[in-house]
């Protein structure tokens, strides 16, 4: 609106002043518009304050939502120095006694002298085998000593030639492969050295080296997949020739837990005590008697970390009432009121909130409210929490308490576990049927003599498979006399899990000999339809003195079955649900059919609450919706503010005219007025005169 400027033109008029007052009236409208407007921008300050302590309250109850957070149990050591205890949800409480006598260690070899990390090495194969090392007792004679293959660890096998034909070549080919093996170079002072150490520790990881060594010639070097020269250098064969020397024998880790005896491969335990990895460090201590002392190995349930979670829930929910208090209180006394009094954005929440905390969880939960686990509300509305009633239920029920807070789902059969949900799955409490466990891809080759074998070079040494879709390369199987098929069964099951190919696709078998059947037994260590196992090519002899022949193939089966009485899908051992379980997972390790008991699926109060959040600070949700209202709000009454201006500039502009008018007619008259005041004078004074 333009200021006033002009005065009166000397009729003495307040032309200004009246003009002024005039449109003070008139622009009152104007004023009350942009009064709107800043309560509209203070109200969306204010809903930001609302959304900030709603996101600080969502984060608390996110806290709330793992399942694993509840079921958390504590490993310790009375004595630490002999190691660390760390366990996993699926840990038992308990106490037990523990002593150690002997700590696992890895095989290291070192190899003879080389004057220089580039010295050549030879060519030819080499091959890396594990296994169990049977000592007759003596260093100096080895004839009685024996070599049984690990079939649980790929056998490793190189190609040494001109690109990597030295000591360093040699030790990057091994390391490369990434196989059980590590290799260095040293220097001792007297020249370099090759040391070799299994990465796995344990009696079973010894290691067994042979060579097809290419100076090997049966007419006039019948010794040189053995000798001193070329590749054979590299030759380790515990129950034979041994070129390289033993610096660290590999041995178990021996221990009694309560009074059992028990020997593991390795110092990292985690199979003896169900969910608790035990890391041995040290042997124990002697008494004077020579025994060894015992400490405690006590496990115990933590609930430490979901204590802390509900508490800072609860004090998180407190925090966030008392923004809402602070923006919608109203003072009587005072007659003051918060930012957003009356406003339907907190009417709404609160109402929404609360209704989330307040209904029951349904089917699929034993805890339904949170009253339950001790968390109620005093007279004020504050939250609170009774601890003791809380450690109670996570002493007593932690899975429960679990499927309160959590989505969760609770199997009453071992055998059953819950995997992971939808959306789309709905609470409740299902019952589980299989009618088919899942099984693997296996067969049985034909039936063969039990005794011993002998594996004859380029006769039945060589065989190709194909597992889980993936084709291996050739699989060549050391030539010798094995003295009982399962010795053999181990050795194809370490040839063919050491096979580049195989290991590549994450593909892998279990090889054992049946002795009630005579015959060897394939297996892919997948479950499932997509698991299959097949002999693809053979030695010339293999049908004969192994049973195996091309085309010999067996293939997995998923898991079929049913949940809530609808048919369930099925994928390896993962059996998925369907209608109200849509979207369910669960893993069944059981191998016959049957009912499995039941499910309890449920929602907790955490993944509710967390839903609740996103869905009012959501794009779409109460808040954004109350902003953008308000900034509408902003929006028209700018407008309506504009229009109003332009209205009040013309009125300003015609008042202006009209006074400027009326100024004019006014000094007009004056000026009339003065003179005929001055010709009445004259008219007086000239009268006066003539009477004279």
């Amino acid at each position: 609106m333009a200021s006033i400027t002009s005065s009166g033109l000397g009729s003495g008029l307040d032309v200004n002043g009246i003009i002024k007052q005039l449109m003070e009236l008139e622009s009152q409208p104007l004023t009350k518009l942009q009064a709107r407007a800043k309560e509209a921008e203070t109200k969306i300050s204010a809903v930001g304050s609302l959304q900030s302590a709603l996101s600080t309250f969502q984060a608390r109850v996110l806290g709330l939502s793992s399942v694993s957070a509840y079921k958390t149990l504590k490993g310790s050591l009375g004595d630490s120095a002999i190691g660390t205890v760390s366990t996993a949800s699926n840990a038992q409480a308990g106490s037990y006694s523990l002593a150690v006598t002997q700590l696992a260690q890895s095989h290291k070899l070192k190899s003879q002298v080389f004057t220089g990390v580039n010295e050549p090495v030879g060519t030819g194969k080499l091959t890396i085998q594990f296994g169990t090392h049977n000592d007759n007792g003596t260093t100096a004679n080895t004839a009685d000593d024996t070599f049984e293959v690990n079939g649980d660890k790929g056998a490793l096998t190189l190609d040494i030639d001109s690109s990597n034909n030295t000591l360093v070549g040699l030790r990057d080919a091994i390391n490369a492969k990434k196989a059980g093996v590590s290799a260095t170079i040293v220097n001792d002072g007297s020249g370099y050295r090759l040391l070799l150490s299994s990465t796995d520790s344990g009696k079973a990881n010894s290691l067994r080296i042979t060579v097809e060594d290419d100076d090997y010639n049966a007419g006039t070097n019948p010794g040189g997949n053995t000798d001193t020269s070329g590749l054979s250098r590299f030759v380790y064969d515990p129950a034979g020739a041994r070129n390289m020397a033993q610096t660290q024998a590999a041995q178990n880790a021996e221990f009694q837990l309560d009074g059992i005896a028990i020997s593991k491969a390795s110092n990292t335990v985690t199979d003896v005590l169900q969910g608790v990895t035990l890391n041995l460090q040290k042997i124990s201590a002697l008494d004077s008697n020579s025994a060894p002392i015992t400490t405690t190995l006590s496990v115990a349930r933590d609930t430490s970390g979901v204590k802390t979670a509900v508490e800072e829930f609860v004090k998180s929910y407190n925090e966030f009432a008392k923004v809402v208090d602070g923006l919608s209180y109203f003072d009587k006394e005072t007659k003051t009121s918060g930012l957003l009094n009356g406003d339907y954005v907190i009417r709404s929440m609160q109402s929404t909130i609360r209704s989330t905390l307040n209904q029951g969880l349904g089917a699929g939960s034993y805890y339904q409210s949170l009253g339950a686990v001790g968390v109620t509300y005093n007279d004020k509305g504050q939250m609170t929490l009774d601890a003791s009633k809380l450690q109670k239920a996570l002493n007593e029920r932690p899975d429960d308490v679990a499927s309160l807070f959590a989505v969760n789902g609770v199997a009453s059969d071992s055998r059953v576990s819950y995997v992971s949900s939808t959306a789309a799955t709905q609470t409740g409490n299902y019952a589980i049927n299989i009618t088919a466990a899942a099984t693997r891809g296996s067969f049985s080759g034909l039936a063969i003599t039990n005794g011993p074998i002998t594996i004859t070079e380029n006769d039945n040494d060589l065989l190709m498979v194909a597992v889980d879709g993936t084709s291996s390369g050739q699989i060549k199987l050391a030539a010798g006399s094995y003295a009982t098929p399962a010795a053999l069964a181990a050795e194809i099951q370490s040839k063919i899990n050491g096979d580049s190919r195989l290991k590549e696709a994450g593909a892998a078998v279990t090889v054992a000999f049946n002795a009630s059947t005579n015959k060897f037994e394939f297996s892919s260590n997948k479950y499932g339809s997509k698991s299959n196992v097949q002999i693809t090519a053979v030695g010339s002899t293999t049908e004969t003195s192994l049973g195996l022949k091309v085309a010999q193939s067996g293939t997995g089966t998923n898991v079929a079955g049913t949940i809530n009485g609808e048919n369930a899908k099925g994928d390896g051992q993962i059996l998925t649900g369907t209608g109200r379980t849509e979207g369910l997972k669960l893993t069944v390790t059981g191998d016959t059919p049957g009912e499995y008991g039941t499910i309890g699926f449920s929602r907790g109060f955490a993944s509710k609450l967390d839903q609740t959040v996103t869905g009012l600070l959501g794009g779409n949700g109460l808040l954004r919706s109350r902003v953008d209202g308000l900034k509408r709000d902003i929006t028209n009454i700018e407008t309506q503010g504009k229009t109003m201006t332009r209205r009040l500039e013309g009125l300003e502009k015609l008042y202006r005219a009209q006074f400027t008018a009326l100024d004019v007619q006014i000094a007009t008259m004056n000026s009339t007025s003065s003179y005929l005041g001055q010709q009445l004078s004259m008219l007086n004074n000239l009268a006066s005169n003539n009477r004279k």
